[in-house]
């Protein structure tokens, strides 16, 4: 077998496994559009990978008889205002764990990557307390503050990563050229990291649009629901309405789906360029 045969065969095998690999992570978005247009498929021994009676009751009954507005609406002001909250306060602690070095600083940098590594369920119940203390429990505010402040940590992080790549001395040319520190922090070095900024963005914004865990704590009345509690709400003690709850499913993610590939571009280059270094 020649040379180049076999990097044709070696191109072939790695081609069909990641075609595989592709299969397997998109199939059950697959079969939950097949589920919400036939829902006899989900029952059927072999199962049906195509549907034969295509229908769009499920559709029509989610926004006919469930609240599916109301829970799109509360997750895109949700989303919205962690991606916000998150976003001012990366920036600003990311510069400043960048530029501001202290003996303190790198200890201080460690610690609030490693608070990321603390799951949810440790600190759900002192937060809730503080909520219901505050005022802000049952709130969508309160909810968007709580989803920022799980991914604020690794946000700060990347932010601190890109502002390392970038020179000192371009805001010390700027500083010379008249700009005060904040007019060249937001003139000069905040341009020059919109990679990371976008990344920060994606990142808090996909995390505050499919949370369920803090939104099922935190949140009492329906009609502050979200989308990912909203779809518990066709599980019922008898029975479970397959059918509209992945056509409620579907409606979800194509929100999410149509922002990621939007982004994905900026993603890709920020997370390989700004999480490398510092």
């Amino acid at each position: 077998m020649s040379p180049r045969t076999g990097t044709i065969l070696i191109s072939a095998a790695l081609f069909a496994l990641t075609l595989g690999c592709a299969g397997i992570v998109f199939f059950p978005y697959y079969w939950m559009i097949v589920s919400s247009l036939e829902a006899a498929s989900l029952f059927e021994w072999p199962p049906r990978l195509v549907p034969s009676n295509v229908t769009m009751d499920a559709y029509v009954k989610i926004f006919t008889e469930r609240d599916v507005f109301t829970w799109f609406k509360n997750t895109a002001f949700v989303a919205s205002a962690t991606s916000i909250f998150c976003t001012l306060v990366a920036i600003n602690g990311g510069y400043a764990l960048s530029r501001f070095r202290t003996g303190g600083t790198t200890a201080f940098s460690i610690f609030i990557l490693f608070s990321q590594l603390l799951p949810a369920t440790l600190i759900v119940v002192p937060l809730y307390v503080i909520f219901r203390q505050t005022g802000l429990y049952n709130s969508l505010i309160g909810l968007a503050i709580a989803d920022a402040a799980f991914v604020l940590p690794l946000a700060t992080w990347l932010m601190k990563g890109f502002f390392d790549r970038i020179p000192v001395e371009v805001e010390e040319q700027a500083m010379v050229d008249g700009c005060t520190r904040v007019g060249a922090f937001y003139r000069i070095v905040l341009p020059l990291a919109l990679p990371g900024l976008v990344v920060v963005v994606a990142m808090s914004f996909i995390t505050g649009w499919d949370e369920f865990f803090l939104a099922r704590t935190l949140i009492s009345s329906q009609s502050n629901w979200v989308f990912s509690v909203g779809l518990t709400s066709f599980e019922t003690q008898y029975a479970i309405a397959w059918d509209e709850m992945m056509a409620a499913a579907v409606v979800f993610a194509l929100p999410a789906v149509f922002f990621f590939l939007f982004v994905q571009r900026y993603l890709v280059s920020g997370l390989t360029s700004g999480a490398v270094k510092g």
